[in-house]
């Protein structure tokens, strides 16, 4: 009698001390986008095999005009990447393609590609792990910058073809796997999925990835039936990685309605580096069939060691560009990075990414943790994810 009393007594505490740190953190968030006049978020956590929070905070509009909903649709962006890379994956294991085939094996119209003058094969693992020299262009401080700027390969009236003919001709930035630099080698990825398999990319990822792991919101525009549920976009006009580190509400600036945006519409880039529109809910599952490396509902969608291959740094001893400046002992794999080591935030073997338009996720297999954070605040991923990293292990 005693022994289950106490026993009640010790549920009795623990289910209350649980709700108490449910409600602080609830809390935190909603003090955080009061305090920086931020759009609201949706944030999906799966802790040990159940759902710990689906829960929606604040508003689509910092006007408040709308509640943000747990069903919002948000622009994506780079979490398109470790989608990619999936699909990519699905190929090696299907004896498609392979990781040391030169890639113009299946881009035939990209010229030679050169660095320095000098003629390099690239390698489809050079071309997953961001290590193939390519650029993103957009910058004044070289001509290869200078040529992806003008040549603009995504534009959203490109095709997959046109935007690999666009930077055709264009040199290398670097000599294939001597560095890692984030680059339009997803996009490049998309347009071998379109060549080896016949199909358009959209209608790949919704077959052989979206289907199969219940993505039923997750596309390259929003369907016709769904376009309320699209949000507002925001961004944090933050001048440097250091300044995006914390938010300055007199820099967060409205910049697209989601009742007018550009994404209501199929576009003719199906951009694998950068075109989806998700839910935190279908990206949440995506990251579940990572996480029981490859598997999802009994139905496999990856073999084992393509999971194992797609969450283990490639790029160790490599430069590794901007990711010092944001993280610590992180390499990058393919599609995702990957913590190396322990720090202050994530345990090692935990891997992630986020997207530009505000959005981030990542998996602890450790602590079986998988976490999707959905806020659309251009460049507001940075400060979100310093930000809510460490709250999410406070609450488990």
């Amino acid at each position: 009698m005693v022994r289950s009393t106490m026993l009640g007594l010790m549920f009795m505490v623990a289910s209350t001390t649980h709700g108490l740190d449910q409600r602080a953190f609830d809390q935190h968030v909603m003090g955080l986008l009061a305090e920086h006049k931020l759009p609201g978020l949706v944030l999906h956590i799966r802790h040990q095999g159940r759902e710990l929070k689906h829960q929606a905070y604040g508003n689509v509009d910092v006007e408040g005009h709308r509640l943000m909903k747990t069903d919002d649709i948000f622009r994506i962006y780079s979490m398109t990447k470790p989608v990619t890379a999936v699909a990519m994956l699905q190929l090696i294991d299907r004896g498609l393609i392979d990781f040391d085939d030169d890639i113009r094996k299946y881009l035939p119209i990209l010229e030679p590609l050169e660095y320095e003058g000098q003629e390099y094969v690239v390698t489809i693992h050079q071309l997953m792990s961001h290590t193939a020299g390519f650029g993103y262009g957009g910058g004044l401080k070289n001509w290869t910058d200078i040529r992806y700027l003008l040549a603009n390969p995504l534009s959203r009236n490109k095709t997959n073809e046109e935007m690999v003919e666009a930077i055709s001709g264009i040199d290398l930035k670097f000599q294939p796997g001597h560095k890692f630099e984030y680059s339009i080698a997803s996009d490049l990825q998309g347009a071998i999925i379109e060549n080896v398999t016949g199909l358009s990319l959209d209608a790949y990822f919704e077959k052989f990835v979206f289907q199969p792991l219940d993505m039923v919101d997750t596309g390259f525009y929003v369907s016709e039936n769904a376009q309320a549920r699209l949000v507002d976009m925001y961004e944090y006009d933050a001048s440097t990685f250091e300044e995006a580190l914390f938010f300055n509400q007199e820099k967060i600036e409205w910049i697209e309605s989601g009742e007018e945006s550009d994404y209501l519409t199929k576009p003719s880039l199906l951009s694998a580096g950068g075109g989806l529109v998700s839910t935190s809910h279908d990206y949440a599952n995506f990251a579940q069939m990572l996480l029981q490396n490859g598997v999802y509902k009994d139905q496999r969608i990856l073999s084992e060691a393509s999971v194992k291959k797609m969450i283990s740094s490639h790029t160790t001893g490599l430069d590794l560009h901007f990711l010092p400046r944001i993280y610590q002992s992180v390499g990058f794999g393919y599609g995702v990075g990957v913590q190396q080591a322990l720090n202050e935030a994530r345990p090692q073997g935990s891997f992630f990414w986020a997207g530009m338009g505000g959005t981030l996720f990542w998996v602890d297999p450790k602590n079986d943790l998988i976490v999707v954070a959905m806020m659309q605040v251009e460049d507001g991923w940075i400060a979100l994810e310093k930000w809510i990293v460490p709250k999410v292990y406070e609450l488990i």
